[in-house]
C-alpha cells in the first residue's frame, strides 16, 4: 500500500520485507503504551517519518558504492528501533547491534526481533559512555547510525568510539546542521573524524527534510573518549 513511497528512493522491497514492516508496525503500536516508544502513531505516519526515513541510509550505500554483507552497523540510541530495524529488513545480511539506555526498549526491541524472524540483531542495554569502552565494541564496526539523540559534537563523542578506522557515522539530522557542524570543529580533530558530505533528502508528501550527515573515522581514538556518563554533557568537546 505504500511500496510507492520507498520507490520514491529506489528502494525496492520483495514480499517478505513488506510483511516484516506491517508486523513491525502492528507490534509497535500494540506495545506503545506499555514502552512509551513513539508519539507517531498513524500508519501513514509511521511508514514515512520511521520506515522509509530510517532506509533513506540507501542513498549513502549506493552513492558510494558499499556493499554491506556481512558488514556490522550499530545504532547509538536506538529507541524503538529506529532507524536500525528498517535497515535490518532492508539489508538482511547486515549485523546490526541496537544500543539503548532504557531496559524497556531493549525488551520491545528483543521481543520484535523474534517477530519478524531476524538473524544476526544484538541488543545492548547500557549508555554509550560505558559501552564505547568495552573491547567488545570499540572500534569494531564498520558504520554506525544514531537519529534524534543529541546535537553533534555530543552525538561525535557518543558514537565514533564504536567506528573502526576507516569506518563511517551517518548522523540523521533535520535542522541546524551547519551551525552544529561549525560547533564540533574541535569535536571532529579530538575522535580523528573527518567530516565528508551531507546528504539532502525531502520525505514524501511535504513530510519533512532529512540530512545524512557522513563522517569518516581516520585514525585511532584516545582511551579517554568517551568520557564517563554525564561529562560530556556538562562539558561538550
Amino acid at each position: 500500500m505504500y511500496k510507492h513511497y520507498f520507490n520514491e528512493f529506489g528502494i525496492e522491497l520483495n514480499t517478505r520485507q513488506n510483511e516484516q514492516l506491517r508486523q513491525y508496525y502492528h507490534t509497535l503500536i500494540e506495545e506503545n503504551q506499555k514502552y512509551n516508544l513513539t508519539a507517531i502513531t498513524e500508519e501513514k505516519d509511521v511508514y514515512i517519518k520511521h520506515f522509509v526515513d530510517s532506509m533513506l541510509i540507501e542513498k549513502f550505500f549506493q552513492k558510494y558504492s558499499f556493499h554491506v554483507t556481512d558488514q556490522k552497523i550499530i545504532d547509538i540510541g536506538t529507541g524503538a528501533g529506529f532507524p536500525a530495524f528498517p535497515i535490518k529488513i532492508l539489508y538482511p545480511e547486515m549485523k546490526v547491534t541496537c544500543l539503548d539506555s532504557l531496559n524497556k526498549r531493549i525488551k520491545f526491541l528483543n521481543d520484535t526481533a523474534k517477530i519478524l524472524s531476524f538473524t544476526g540483531v544484538e541488543t545492548i542495554h547500557g549508555r554509550a559512555e560505558e559501552i564505547g569502552q568495552l573491547p567488545a565494541h570499540r572500534e569494531v564496526y564498520d558504520f554506525a547510525v544514531s537519529r534524534a539523540v543529541a546535537e553533534l559534537r555530543l552525538l561525535l563523542e557518543f558514537v565514533m568510539p564504536f567506528v573502526k578506522v576507516n569506518g563511517y557515522f551517518v548522523a540523521y539530522k533535520s535542522l541546524k546542521h551547519d551551525e552544529e557542524l561549525k560547533d564540533a570543529s574541535f569535536a571532529l580533530s579530538e575522535l580523528k573524524t573527518e567530516y565528508i558530505e551531507t546528504i539532502e533528502l525531502h520525505l514524501p508528501e511535504d513530510y519533512g527534510k532529512r540530512e545524512l550527515m557522513i563522517f569518516k573515522k581516520i585514525g585511532n581514538i584516545s582511551k579517554k573518549y568517551p568520557r564517563k556518563p554525564g561529562i560530556p554533557k556538562k562539558s561538550p568537546l
